[in-house]
């Protein structure tokens, strides 16, 4: 996905990292890895009060967050009756067609994360900080 559509300048996203010169030097097939990684270590140290799940944080946290922004800053909401996610500005005509689709926490943290809690409330749900 594209950071153009970031809604959230003050967050890193992956193009922030995609610049990064360790990671334009990790191997090509750990690059993107490599990028979300360092996306979520550049969220959590600009923004200490929010939580950020890692791409491999994959048990999802205790107590669940009602909304998340993923990589590029786009925002996803979680039905509590199915615990599913869904992202509510979806657009066939900018987004890739799985961002249409209705994820689990696990899906949504590896094909989309980094994830980060859209409230600064460090009481929020498990995972690493």
């Amino acid at each position: 996905m594209s950071s153009k559509r970031s809604k959230n300048p003050a967050l890193p996203v992956l193009a922030d990292a995609f610049r990064l010169a360790s990671v334009k030097e990790a191997e090509e097939s750990t690059r993107d890895l490599a990028a979300r990684l360092a996306t979520t270590e550049l969220r959590r140290v600009s923004h200490p009060g929010r939580i950020t799940w890692e791409p491999t944080d994959q048990a999802e946290p205790v107590p669940v967050p009602p909304t998340v922004v993923d990589g590029d800053g786009d925002l996803w909401l979680r039905d509590r009756g199915t615990g599913t996610w869904t992202m509510p500005e979806f657009d066939p005509k900018e987004f890739p067609a799985r961002c249409g689709e209705v994820l689990t926490w696990n899906e949504l943290a590896r094909e989309f994360g980094p994830l980060t809690a859209l409230a600064d409330d460090r009481r929020m749900g498990g995972g690493r900080r």
